[in-house]
């Protein structure tokens, strides 16, 4: 036979832990009683019940809305109420009739030549500037043969060698060391230079670097050698345009030396190449000077294209190292 359940009061009699609270609640009371602590109940303490309250059942009385009249007299600025003519803020159509000044005539694009004469030359360059330094180009490119710490006539500045660390600070550093007039050395002798890491071009005050990125497929533009790597193809910056002083500048420098003989040139590219197995880019190598072939005018970013002048130099250079290292770049 099923046992019995139990009513919960007969529960709560029989469960110890409810007695003992029970007992506890007691003895608080009876103390709190004899100190005069315990309040008794009345009808402002006891809760508020909703549903006993009555509620009346007359309608409020509706606003009265004012005549336009007053309306158009009432301000709610205490600053502007007393005034008899208070401002007007609103603004007063014009006239159709109403003689309206002529729009802005077009910025017309001139051509590099004529750019040349009407662009603002740029501020001179701080005395620590690479813009204010003189270089020996071809003593940057080709070594000086009588320098007894040279190797094949130019050591680690002669043509399609590799710098010793990577980024454009430590190539910037050797050409002033290598190739600066000796007043600039004696001038900037531990004087930091500046110049600007993140442009593809580095004015010197009589030469112009110029840098590539190569191998990198992420890049916007892509640079590439052409017609069995004896051209290479550069990109201007995002801000550069055909009215650009450097790219005015390097219009006329590369011009003169397409015209004459490549020891005239005073444009040196420096190309790296990224390595897919590191993830990083190689130290920049010499690639000696540049002349000007062509660009596309207003093309965005400017496109140029350069004949390496140096190309018979390098590609058939004496030492083994470097040729491969020629092949590696271009291929």
């Amino acid at each position: 036979m099923p046992p019995v359940p139990k009513d919960d009061d007969e529960e709560e009699e029989e469960n110890p832990y409810m007695a003992l609270r029970a007992a506890k609640i007691a003895r608080n009371q009876s103390q709190l009683k004899k100190l005069g602590l315990v309040k008794s109940t009345s009808k402002s303490t006891m809760p508020f019940n909703k549903s006993k309250v009555k509620r009346s059942k007359k309608p409020l009385p509706k606003k009265k809305k004012p005549s336009p009249a007053a309306a158009a007299i009432l301000r709610r600025s205490n600053r502007l109420s007393d005034q008899s003519n208070p401002p007007d803020y609103k603004e007063k159509a014009l006239p159709r009739d109403y003689p309206l000044p002529p729009p802005a005539p077009k910025r017309r694009r001139t051509s590099a030549s004529a750019a040349a004469a009407t662009t603002p030359a740029l501020p001179p360059p701080r005395p620590n500037s690479v813009r204010s330094i003189d270089l020996d180009i071809p003593q940057l490119v080709l070594g000086n043969k009588n320098d007894d710490n040279d190797h094949d006539g130019g050591g680690r500045f002669s043509l399609g060698h590799q710098m010793e660390q990577t980024g454009k600070e430590f190539v910037i550093y050797q050409a002033f060391e290598k190739a600066a007039s000796p007043e600039d050395r004696n001038r900037l002798e531990g004087t930091r230079l500046s110049f600007n890491k993140y442009c593809g071009v580095q004015e010197w005050r009589n030469a112009v670097f110029l840098w590539v990125n190569l191998g990198n497929k992420d890049n916007p533009v892509v640079n590439d050698f052409l017609k069995d790597a004896k051209q290479v193809t550069w990109f201007g910056g995002s801000r550069m345009h055909d009215e650009s002083p450097v790219i005015l500048k390097l219009i006329q420098m590369g011009q003169e030396a397409a015209k004459s003989s490549s020891s005239s040139s005073q444009i040196v590219l420096w190309c790296r190449k990224y390595q897919v197995e590191t993830k990083q880019f190689t130290p920049y190598v010499c690639f000696g000077r540049l002349g000007y072939e062509s660009h596309e005018p207003g093309s965005y970013p400017l496109s140029f294209v350069w004949n390496l002048l140096d190309y018979q130099g390098f590609k058939n250079h004496s030492d083994k190292e470097i040729r491969d290292r020629f092949e590696y770049f271009t291929s």
